[in-house]
């Protein structure tokens, strides 16, 4: 901060601009005070045109430019860790200083005389702790002083011991951050790493914001300070204070309870304090921790509070409303209430001075706010509201808990009203996004006009950029307001929103406000999100850069069949990948399963379930229980809302309108009944039945109602009035089972083995479909084409609905079946047996193509599905379960049916059905081949990342492929003992070479184009020609690993023992082959683009480089600490090489020096493959832990990472890197990768011409 004090000459000040000048002098630093003199002119006012006042402005310039500048660079010398550009620490400091600014300002506020024997009784517990004591828990009612106490030990406990004390205070809810456990817990972890080691990273390198990541970090640390540990932090004391444990929101996913990782037994030199208003037995805590923090020397019962706060907080609010009016009262105390974390002074002003009144003054007595009044509001209301910093802002919020209860209760009554000053606070946020609507549309559809690729996008000109403010506050208002399509839009389906979350808070920040939202909302959108953020949570931690990467590999595959929202947020990602400017790895394809589980979402009712039915939003579901009323259930919360009760009979069937409020009860009393779901009244009831009804449904629109029931009678009635339409008595048995198509068309069931097909406009019937067993449910798809019926005798009868013809029985189940409900893709069926398994059939076939095993092992008595196949909901038990119900997540796919285009097989492109086993790419890096376990040999065109073609002709697993130097044919081998010979133009065999008596291991193409070399597992090499697969020369040797130079002279093999052998191809003579060799086994070798040197790395930790020409040994690499698992060299630059290990290290070396140039590390696995650019200039690794990372070989830092989430076998790229195809474990699937804004350039291969005579040869055999 920085004060002008600014002296008018000539003029005599007024003593209260003296005493305030006197005040910041003697408050502020000297450095931080400004003294300068002007003459008086005039009004008092600053003129540039007068030549005294027009010097006094240059130097008031200059002064501030220069005190700033000298401020700013000595803070920097001072404190480079807390002003650096590090994000961890700087969040760790800014969340420490809003909370001691807060227990500053109690401080300054609120005394603590009458509780000194509270503070005294802590002190007691602290300094006399043994090695395993527990917190303590301070446990009182609201206003009972425990915050203050709180304050008190912190400002006092640092005298209480001897050692060195480290403290660590939060007051729950007070920021976002300090909101929910996993993000509190979190930043602890980060402060204690910054108090423990200040010059050290705050995050592990293998660090992961998962609840149980965090954890355990955190009962890391806090061991650290035992006496007995080796990581000496004995010598301090450490006391963490938490006030008001009961506000954090706890987790969906939390491991076992919410609070579990509070300590039962700390070390000596550990002490936690922490608040509560709930007692141990209610707050979420596992039992044994229950039992510990009950004891007495945890437990500590603050008195009752002898003064009614809340009646004193009512009458400051009297007082005020007899000031300022009831209504404006109500409009600014109704603000303050609905916030999460406060609003600032302009965004009050924004809300509660309207622009919509034309003319006239902004008047208390129509309910609004001017400057003038607020300001007084402010000064009167300061026993009520409190200012706190956060986020670069000073907020405004209720002092206490207890004062927004109060006001809550006084202002917010109506939840009308709540709503929607919701979504005023909300619509402050995003106002810019309402006048953009129409403009976004418009460019949206110009977009879509042609194909868009990563590298084709359309930035969106009406992106707003998101600060931290919309990430802490926006979105809890979106979702408190009902407004879950702008929530989506908005937020949690919105790139820019998620990066803005990741980028300036945390994935952990992140994690946690889908949680919070998921505990409201079920959908798929949502959870979509969700999953793939907690499935990336690991990278997202130590990358943040990540995020539009990991989005487009999870949910690219589902982007095209789950909406505009899904579609708009990759093309958003796809776009931010575009305008990224430095170096960055970006997925071209799909190889990730879509994120959802199986299993979404469970609900426990514990009068068990006998029926289901979901709302139309399917956010609540309707369950007939065992015994007793219907009931409401909201589903993400778990929690009972309503039972129905009216029935004085046991409910046998219920119904939900569609798109509408209402649901439908038939019961054993004869009735049926109408329910407002809004108000749960009853709206109808309808007494027509003779005897209990057993199926209802709403037909025409909600305009008619149609019940069977054991009266044998269908009854259609009024649906506004309940009056009787009509009464059809045609079914010989009782009516089981109603249904309604779209063209309204009304289907009933009978036990007298009958379907009727009834006209609903006349009431005539059109058809009748007789089946071989008494009706027992029926159900129809959207598009009326199939009518399942399942009867009595537990079979399944699928007819067309038109003409009622049976199709066919579905069979498979094995049990009785107890509900049937068909999918929305009018492909499948569903049924639920009494065995505790629901059987997925597909109609078409016929066939079952899954069988789901339930959790509760009891009889299915519910099966439905919900909106565009989101959901499928079973019931059985005490349980209702929500499952992931989309065909592309996995729901009723038989993989072995692949689709198939092109015009004839060989051409055809079919993904590969089994792993991958091998791949290589061309030299113009523009196609790559591979090899599966199915037999296939597939092209990809990598600029589109397609597959060109599929070229089926082995009869076993492709062992391995190679592309020809000229990229105009690919070999082949495989099992069946053939290599074949592929035209990539076509994809048509060529020549077949069928010489090997074994399975063939290894496949090269001389750099002619013209000759192979390929070997089996024999250990029998050949030399023939690829177009007509004539064969030229033979040998013996090993042949698990082969390489031949690019001077076509030599071949390099070796069978992974601890020897390489070097033969020449076209001469037979000894003194030109040669063995090398390792103390250990051979891993890895690789061949200079000179051919002039082999580099070999080995189970001995070294890599030694031979001459080819000789096998003589040139120089030996030593430096890393575990065996080499693989090398690369580069094209251009002759010297360097790389190397990658066990020890999970890459080293960059100078060939001709043996000098280790960087060691590079990040990789938290062994390498399993590495890669040098053409020109040298970047390293590309893949490892076990499933990344890729491209590394500066000239500097030796990480340019860009990509996590791939499957183990990484190998992988290949093009000189430039801006493809590379990866090899993936026990995978089917080849991720396309393209790193963008590559640095390095693009280098042709050499081309070597072999001279006539070497080609025409005879055939020989040798041993090598």
């Amino acid at each position: 901060m920085v004060t002008v004090l600014r002296d008018w000459v000539g003029r005599e000040e007024p003593q209260r601009i003296k005493r305030l000048k006197q005040e910041a002098a003697a408050k502020l630093p000297e450095e931080n005070l400004i003294k300068l003199s002007v003459q008086w002119r005039g009004k008092g006012t600053i003129d540039p045109d007068l030549s005294e006042h027009d010097t006094y402005l240059t130097i008031f310039q200059e002064t501030i430019s220069a005190k700033l500048q000298d401020m700013i660079n000595k803070s920097i010398e001072e404190k480079p860790e807390i002003n650096a550009r590090n994000k961890t620490i700087q969040e760790v400091f800014k969340e420490a200083l809003v909370h001691l600014a807060m227990c500053r300002q109690i401080r300054d506020e609120e005394r603590v005389d009458d509780m000194k024997n509270i503070v005294q009784s802590v002190r007691t517990i602290m300094t006399n702790a043994t090695a395993r004591h527990g917190p303590v828990i301070l446990l009182g009612g609201h206003g009972s002083g425990k915050t203050s106490i709180l304050t008190e030990i912190y400002s006092e406990c640092e005298s209480w011991f001897g050692k060195k004390v480290l403290r660590v205070l939060r007051f729950s809810g007070l920021t976002p951050r300090s909101s929910y456990n996993l993000e509190l817990v979190r930043i602890i972890c980060e402060q204690l790493c910054l108090l423990l080691q200040p010059s050290a990273h705050c995050i592990p390198k293998d660090a992961s914001f998962d609840p149980l990541y965090v954890n355990n970090w955190f009962q890391t640390l806090v061991r650290r300070f035992d006496e007995d540990s080796p990581e000496g932090a004995e010598d301090k004391t450490l006391v963490i204070l938490i006030d008001d444990l009961h506000r954090l929101n706890p987790l969906d996913s939390d491991i076992v309870a919410a609070l579990s990782w509070l300590p039962i037994n700390l070390p000596k030199n550990v002490h936690i304090v922490a608040t509560t208003v709930l007692p141990p037995e209610v707050l979420k805590l596992t039992p044994v921790q229950k039992e510990r923090f009950r004891s007495p020397e945890c437990l500590i019962e603050l008195p009752q509070v002898q003064v009614n706060i809340e009646r004193n907080v009512e009458e400051e609010l009297d007082i005020l409303e007899a000031e300022f009016g009831k209504e404006s009262m109500s409009r600014v105390c109704g603000l303050l209430t609905a916030t999460e974390f406060g609003l600032s002074e302009v965004e009050m002003l924004e809300l509660l001075m309207p622009t919509s009144i034309d003319s006239g003054p902004l008047l208390l007595s129509n309910g609004v706010f001017n400057f003038a009044t607020f300001c007084s509001f402010r000064r009167k209301s300061s026993n009520l509201i409190i200012e706190k910093f956060m986020s670069g802002r000073i907020l405004l919020c209720w002092k206490h808990e207890l004062m927004g209860k109060v006001a809550r209760r006084r202002y917010l009554q109506s939840q009308d009203v709540c709503r929607g000053l919701h979504a005023e606070i909300a619509n402050l946020f995003f106002s810019e996004f309402s006048d953009q609507d129409v403009q976004e549309e418009e460019s949206d559809h110009s977009a879509d006009e042609e194909k868009q690729t990563p590298f084709q996008s359309h930035l969106h000109t009406t992106d707003v950029t998101y600060s931290l403010r919309h990430v802490e506050e926006s979105w809890i208002h979106l979702l408190k307001a009902g407004d879950s399509d702008r929530l989506k839009q908005l937020t949690f389906c919105n790139f820019d929103f998620l990066l803005a979350a990741v980028r300036t808070i945390s994935v952990s920040y992140l994690r946690s406000i889908l949680e919070h939202v998921r505990c409201y909302l079920l959908d798929r959108d949502i959870e979509l999100v969700y999953y793939t953020v907690r499935k990336s949570s690991d990278v997202l931690t130590r990358d943040t850069l990540q995020l539009a990467a990991q989005v487009i590999s999870w949910l690219r595959p589902v982007a095209d069949t789950s909406g505009e929202l899904m579609s708009r947020m990759i093309m958003s990602a796809m776009a931010w990948c575009d305008g990224f400017t430095d170096p960055l790895l970006v997925p071209l394809n799909s190889w990730l399963l879509p994120p959802l589980p199986l299993q979404i979402k469970t609900i426990v009712c514990s009068s068990g379930v006998r029926q289901i039915e979901p709302t139309f939003s399917a956010q609540h579901v309707i369950v007939i229980p065992n015994s007793g009323d219907p009931q409401l259930w909201h589903v993400m919360s778990n929690s009972l809302l309503h039972t129905f009760k009216g029935h004085s009979g046991k409910v046998l069937c219920l119904a939900v309108a569609k798109q509408s409020e209402y649901l439908l009860t038939g019961s054993e009393d004869t009735s049926i009944i109408m329910w407002d779901l809004k108000t749960y009244e009853i709206k109808l009831r309808i007494y027509e039945h003779i005897a209990p009804v057993l199926c209802v449904t709403p037909a025409l629109n909600n305009t008619l109602l149609v019940s069977g029931g054991e009266d044998s009678r269908i009854i259609i009635s009024s649906f506004t009035t309940g009056e009787v339409v009509v009464k059809i008595d045609h079914h010989r048995g009782p009516v089981t089972a109603i249904q309604t198509t779209q063209e309204d068309i009304l289907i009933t069931g009978s036990s007298d083995k009958s379907v009727c097909l009834w006209e609903l406009e006349t009431y005539t019937l059109l058809n009748t479909i007789n089946v071989k067993s008494p009706v027992s449910m029926i159900s129809i798809t959207d598009d009326s084409v199939f009518l399942l019926v399942a009867c009595e005798d537990n079979q399944l009868y699928l007819h067309t609905l038109a003409t009622g013809t049976e199709i066919h029985t579905l069979r498979g189940h094995k049990a009785k079946v107890t509900s049937v409900t068909l999918a929305g893709d009018n492909q499948r069926a569903v049924a639920g047996g009494a065995d505790g398994r629901v059987y997925v059939f597909d109609m078409h076939s016929g066939c079952l193509v899954r069988t789901m095993a339930t959790s509760h092992n009891a009889e299915v008595t519910g099966v439905k599905v919900t909106n565009n196949d989101d959901f499928l909901i079973t019931a059985g038990g005490n349980r209702i379960t929500f499952w992931s119900f989309r065909k592309e997540d996995g729901i009723g796919i038989d993989e072995s049916i692949m689709p198939v285009t092109g015009k004839s097989q060989s051409q055809a492109q079919r993904p590969h059905t089994a792993p991958i086993t091998c791949c290589d790419i061309s030299r113009d890096g523009i196609t790559a081949v591979t090899g599966s376990m199915d037999n296939l040999v597939n092209v990809w065109q990598l600029n589109t990342h397609e597959i060109h073609s599929s070229m089926e002709g082995h009869i076993g697993t492709v062992t391995c492929v190679a592309i020809s130097p000229n990229g105009i044919f690919a070999i082949s081998g495989s099992e069946d003992k053939t290599a074949k010979v592929w035209g990539l133009t076509l994809g048509l065999v060529v020549s077949t070479f069928k010489g090997h008596q074994a399975t063939v291991t290894a496949v090269s193409v001389l750099s002619d184009s013209r000759r192979v070399v390929s070997a089996d597992r024999q250990g029998v090499f050949t030399v023939w020609l690829a177009d007509n697969a004539t064969l030229l020369h033979s040998a013996l040797g090993p042949t698990t690993y082969m390489a031949i130079s690019y001077d076509m002279k030599y071949v390099v093999s070796g069978d992974g023992d601890n020897n390489l052998r070097i033969w020449p191809i076209s001469s037979h003579r000894d003194e030109e082959k040669f063995t090398v060799s390792h103390s250990e086994e051979i891993t890895c070798f690789v061949l200079t683009t000179d051919s002039l040197h082999v580099i070999t790395g080995s189970r001995d930790m070294s890599l030694k480089v031979w001459q080819i020409a000789g096998g003589k040994l040139a120089q030996v690499l030593v430096g890393h600490t575990d065996q080499v698992t693989c090398a690369a060299v580069a094209i251009t630059n002759k010297s360097i090489v790389v190397s990658g290990s066990r020890d999970a290290n890459v080293i960059v070396w100078d060939m001709e020096t043996g000098d280790d140039l960087h060691l590079l590390q990040g990789h938290l696995g062994y390498v399993t493959c590495v890669k040098l650019a053409g020109d040298g200039s970047i390293a590309v690794s893949g490892s076990e832990d499933k990344r890729i990372i491209v590394w500066d070989a000239k500097k030796g830092v990480p340019l860009s990472s990509l996590q791939l989430h499957l183990p990484i076998l190998d992988f290949v790229m093009s000189t430039d890197a801006t493809r590379i195809g990866v090899h993936l474990l026990e995978s089917k699937h080849l991720p396309i990768i393209c790193l963008h804004n590559t640095p390095a350039t693009f280098v042709k291969m050499p081309v070597y011409v072999a001279p006539a005579k070497e080609v025409e040869g005879k055939l020989v055999y040798q041993n090598i």
